[in-house]
């Protein structure tokens, strides 16, 4: 089977949609019998090993519209793929049959967290591509119950087929840990939270209830790792507001690697969000051996299973005596570290390819395990 893997997205630092496809990518290139290649744009460059049978396929342009209204297609009919595989919106005119990825519809639970451009275009342009997939991959049973709640009429078949936390994402000394720390002028201990900073990963709540933290450990800081979104010139002037600009670091978009150590390094992660598809930086810290604290909400209960400590995001109380919790009992916090490795084990990107790629034969109309 030759699949062609819209990958546009790879280079911007779109945390969330870039690690999916790149993970996607490198579990699909362990499979055998799969040729994958991935549209890419103009001048996209990795020296990622796990991706070296990767055919790269260089779009004509960075326009979107164009990508969708033909380039993705053209490539596709070029290359002779079997099935396409693109992100939220299937692209017009494929030979071929198409799947979509579509990680959340967190624009229709929660419309006031985006931007009038952003509803306005999932909302035009979704539908439509739900109606023309041949098949859709949702992360969790919460993101396919709520396609299913928001399209009721959709017809396409949905499939869940998880993420995973990439093979870099393990447990490491302190001699390895250690140089990013002081690369980035940070010591322990330190809480962390990971994700975009926009209002739907709940950072105005969290950074409330770890000033209450703080106050009764003024040691313990909060690292805050993710690029800027939509609506996050707020989160400094809330920093401030409390009084915590010595206590409070914004590091910004980080390197993987750094990442993997920030989360070896960390006391724990926290992750309040109210909603998510699937929540990777939780599976993350987990494989890193790390404590985990989780929204109760959405597909994070899912999720973590058993591995974490879940709160409700809107009660400031419930995260404080959590965070409180991992920071002064540390038999828990080895506890939850055990546990969380363990579900890690569950995720990985083998795994979920070959989940995909019953998908794409089920959209071809080829029968399981046939070639």
């Amino acid at each position: 089977m030759r699949v062609l893997v819209d990958a546009h997205m790879l280079g911007h630092r779109e945390t969330g949609n870039e690690t999916y496809v790149s993970g996607l990518l490198a579990g699909l290139a362990s499979l055998d019998g799969i040729s994958v290649a991935a549209a890419v744009e103009p001048g996209y460059r990795t020296d990622d090993r796990t991706l070296a049978s990767t055919t790269w396929l260089p779009l004509p342009t960075r326009s979107n519209w164009r990508r969708l209204r033909g380039d993705l297609a053209r490539l596709g009919r070029t290359w002779g793929a079997d099935i396409i595989h693109a992100t939220y919106i299937a692209p017009y005119g494929a030979a071929c049959p198409v799947v979509v990825s579509v990680h959340d519809v967190s624009f229709r639970r929660f419309p006031e967290y985006f931007s009038w451009r952003d509803r306005a275009l999932f909302s035009c342009l979704l539908p439509s591509s739900l109606r023309r997939a041949a098949g859709v991959l949702t992360l969790s049973s919460h993101g396919r119950d709520e396609l299913r709640h928001f399209f009721p009429g959709l017809r396409t078949p949905i499939h869940v087929v998880p993420a995973a936390p990439s093979g870099s994402f393990r447990p490491m000394d302190a001699s390895t840990v250690e140089p990013v720390l002081s690369r980035h002028g940070l010591r322990r201990p330190f809480l962390l939270a990971v994700g975009t900073v926009q209002p739907r990963k709940n950072l105005a709540r969290l950074i409330e209830a770890y000033g209450d933290v703080q106050q009764r450990h003024p040691d313990i800081r909060l690292v805050i790792v993710g690029p800027r979104g939509f609506r996050s010139s707020w989160i400094q002037d809330t920093i401030v507001a409390r009084g915590l600009s010595g206590s409070v670091r914004l590091l910004g978009y980080v390197q993987a690697d750094d990442l993997v150590a920030l989360y070896n390094a960390a006391v724990g992660l926290v992750y309040p969000s109210v909603y998510e598809g699937f929540g990777l930086p939780v599976v993350e810290a987990m494989a890193c051996g790390r404590p985990v604290i989780a929204a109760n909400t959405s597909s994070l209960p899912e999720v973590a299973g058993e591995a974490a400590i879940l709160v409700d995001p809107f009660e400031v109380s419930e995260m404080r005596d959590a965070m409180e919790r991992l920071v002064t009992e540390p038999r828990l916090a080895e506890a939850l570290g055990a546990l969380g490795l363990a579900r890690a084990a569950q995720f990985s990107w083998r795994r979920t390819a070959a989940a995909a790629v019953a998908t794409y034969q089920a959209a071809c109309g080829i029968s399981p395990g046939s070639s």
